[in-house]
């Protein structure tokens, strides 16, 4: 099961990663600006759908997502998955690692 849910958040993070912020539901929603930058805190958010938008792993994902925006050519999608790939390739090394 917890390898089901492992795919789950991986797709999920990835999808994120490289999907445009003015894409994103929590633009749509008016939590983030075009750049990423937080325009509601999540305590001021009140809606179910403003608090689905914007959980505790887009939160993290949005920073990530930032983080990778300052870095040169990090704004690009291409970049997003290289970035995602990365991620995905050390943690199963780490998994591996942990086996032997």
């Amino acid at each position: 099961m917890s390898r089901i849910v492992d795919t789950y958040i991986t797709y999920r993070i990835i999808k994120t990663l490289v999907k445009p912020w003015k894409e994103q539901d929590a633009y749509k929603l008016g939590i983030i600006d075009e750049k990423g930058k937080v325009l509601k805190k999540t305590r001021e958010l009140k809606t179910s759908e403003e608090k689905e938008a914007y959980t505790v792993l887009t939160k993290f994902i949005f920073n990530l997502k930032r983080l990778l925006n300052q870095i040169p050519g990090g704004k690009s999608k291409f970049a997003s998955y290289a970035a995602a790939a990365i991620l995905l390739l050390k943690e199963e090394e780490e998994n591996e690692q942990e086996v032997l």
